[in-house]
């Protein structure tokens, strides 16, 4: 994912990705480390520092630096923070959970022109395009493999929020995890202890999200691409109808 981010901000996932997991290091050796001169290293490091909170670099004139923060944080919380700074992942991640009839109006949801949008995606199609995918500025969407396209968005929504309902619509999480309870419900075989710890059923809820969105939109998948027959669901009638309303789509097109 750090590819996809601005020149500066992959500055400063680089020196972060150093820090971690370090005590003190002088700002020379990690000058000479990741080739960057020290002046915009410490640049860098009050730039960082004005998002990071409450973690924090910090500096010390006998020592050097090293980065701190609470225990109850981890590598991810830094990660994410600097994900948060990028125009490019929003923009990705817009055009993800909205619709939008016309570049233009994806502008102004932005607050920048056109043309800087316009730039900013052919930016962003340099690096999405070597893997099949890219986003189409006249469908204002993701285009190509949507397997990958999928995938894709999985790993984006987890590595930038972790947890699926810090960027889900409660009405969402409540259809989505309705719809995990009826096919568990359906296959007892598949619900071992594994799979009702948090952190699958996380990546379980966000697959479905993403799965969800994409259907809205149109966007389907390969036949090749589809399970099994022996994991066909068949959804309650309520359920159903829930999913009809909130997502337009006829519960056939689901695919698990």
């Amino acid at each position: 994912m750090e590819e996809l981010l601005e020149s500066n901000l992959l500055r400063h996932f680089r020196i972060v990705r150093f820090l971690l997991g370090r005590e003190w290091v002088t700002i020379g050796e990690l000058a000479h480390t990741l080739r960057i001169p020290s002046r915009t290293i410490r640049q860098s490091i009050g730039e960082i520092n004005q998002y990071i909170n409450p973690a924090k670099i910090e500096s010390s004139q006998k020592f050097g630096i090293r980065l701190t923060y609470d225990a109850q944080l981890n590598s991810f919380y830094i990660y994410a923070s600097i994900y948060k700074q990028s125009a490019h992942f929003l923009i990705i991640e817009n055009i993800c959970i909205h619709r939008y009839a016309t570049l233009a109006v994806l502008a102004e949801k932005l607050f920048i022109s056109q043309s800087t949008l316009k730039r900013k995606i052919a930016v962003i199609n340099q690096t999405l395009e070597k893997y099949g995918f890219w986003i189409d500025t006249k469908s204002v969407d993701m285009v190509g493999d949507e397997r990958k396209i999928r995938f894709f968005y999985y790993c984006y929504l987890l590595e930038k929020y972790d947890v699926l309902d810090l960027v889900a619509p409660e009405q969402e999480l409540r259809i989505i995890d309705e719809l995990i309870s009826e096919f568990f419900a359906q296959f007892p075989s598949l619900q071992g202890p594994e799979r009702q710890v948090f952190s699958y059923l996380n990546k379980l809820r966000t697959m479905l999200f993403i799965s969800f969105k994409r259907l809205k939109k149109g966007c389907r998948l390969d036949s090749h691409d589809q399970i099994d027959e022996q994991y066909s669901l068949l959804l309650s009638e309520k359920l159903s109808k829930k999913i009809a309303v909130c997502y337009h789509i006829d519960c056939t097109d689901i695919l698990l």
